[in-house]
């Protein structure tokens, strides 16, 4: 027999196949992950934006029910995010992200008004939110 004191080629080259899918997939998953958190964070955002913008038309309804039906209104928080306008506006941003919130009314009925709101961030995505506005 003889001692064996080196690895051969072969042993050499799986050894290196393995290492290489197990970084790979521990990148992949790190990867992953932090496009979760992103998602997650932009998501609350989102959403966090849609319950302030549905507090704001509240507040105001008066106002905003004085608007034409088929007018789009913009809300705006100001930079420091503590009190809403209704008006035309430019984009809320926020963490470095361009928000822009347009709502309409949707119809109008004798007891409720159907609010349409929506939301674009950096000109690329929409979510869109309907609410019914009680008299």
């Amino acid at each position: 027999m003889k001692n064996k004191k080196a690895f051969t080629l072969i042993e050499v080259i799986i050894a290196s196949a393995i290492l290489s899918i197990t970084v790979f997939w521990v990148y992949k998953l790190i990867w992953e992950n932090s496009k979760l958190i992103n998602n997650s964070d932009n998501y609350l955002q989102l959403n966090n934006l849609f319950l302030n913008s549905e507090e704001c038309i509240k507040s105001k309804k008066a106002d905003f029910l004085s608007f034409n039906s088929w007018a789009i209104k913009k809300i705006n928080f100001w930079a420091t995010l503590t009190w809403c306008e209704l008006w035309n506006s430019d984009s809320i941003i926020i963490d470095n992200i361009n928000y822009y919130i347009n709502t309409k009314i949707a119809s109008k009925q004798a007891n409720f008004s159907d609010i349409e709101l929506e939301i674009e961030w950096d000109w690329i995505w929409i979510e869109k939110k309907d609410f019914r506005l009680f008299k």
